[in-house]
């Protein structure tokens, strides 16, 4: 069964952004985001084995750093400023003050794993960055999409970026309860985390962290009022902002 690409931002996440909401507040109007011990998660959750030596050295040399996230929905956010990426950004600068950081976003909604690598060349590269963070495989998921086809995407993705002299980091799908029963995202989940093994790449567990933080009372998006969408919109991704940024220091490390 194919879903609309909305259904899988609302019912999955109740965060996409759709035109209904013009009336609501706006980002700069949401409370504060929360400090980072509210959307603590356990080690194991957000560290992985590759290193990011490159992004390592930058830091340690005090040269500025590049940071491009390509994704979908979910990584272009409600706003520019009520991203994940937007977090990042200011979660890294906190951690290290007086350096040169800089993240871009680059989500846009509705793209499959490979649409989003045939973007690279204008979206990415001319940014020349030190660090690619991909966030893919919902889109795929949902479209019912060939998973080897799908690894290949990622594959060859992933070879690209290395090729521009960047690394790389990937982050894998959204997990919801409402959402699990009826996509099949086992597969894709596999697919992904076998490429990335396979590629020595960084691998950012989103799925495995949004599970254990809906289960832990943490989060929930199932039935959230119109009015609160937005303010949860921005803790959440304030939260992801914070635990990316740990995983970063860690592989940066």
């Amino acid at each position: 069964m194919r879903l609309p690409l909305l259904l899988i931002g609302l019912s999955a996440l109740a965060l996409a952004p759709c035109s209904g909401w013009a009336d609501e507040p706006t980002a700069q109007q949401q409370p504060a985001p929360p400090s980072s011990s509210k959307c603590a998660a356990p080690a194991e959750l957000l560290r992985d084995d590759p290193q990011l030596p490159k992004v390592s050295a930058q830091l340690r040399q005090h040269q500025p750093v590049v940071i491009v996230v390509i994704g979908g929905a979910s990584t272009a956010g409600t706003s520019p400023d009520s991203s994940y990426p937007y977090f990042l950004e200011a979660a890294l600068r906190q951690r290290h003050p007086g350096e040169d950081i800089t993240v871009i976003n680059k989500g846009i909604a509705g793209q499959t794993t490979d649409q989003m690598a045939t973007r690279f060349p204008k979206d990415v590269y001319p940014a020349k960055p030190n660090l690619v963070i991909w966030e893919t495989g919902t889109v795929d998921a949902v479209r019912g999409e060939d998973v080897d086809a799908m690894a290949e995407a990622v594959t060859g993705g992933l070879g690209d970026i290395q090729h521009h002299g960047a690394e790389a980091m990937l982050v894998d799908m959204q997990y919801n309860p409402s959402t699990v029963s009826v996509i099949n995202f086992e597969p894709y989940l596999d697919a992904l985390h076998q490429t990335a093994d396979q590629q020595n790449v960084y691998m950012f567990k989103r799925y495995e962290l949004m599970k254990y933080w809906i289960e832990s009372g943490e989060f929930t998006f199932i039935n959230v009022p119109r009015e609160k969408r937005l303010s949860l919109a921005r803790e959440f991704y304030a939260c992801l902002g914070e635990r990316l940024a740990d995983a970063i220091d860690y592989a940066a490390r």
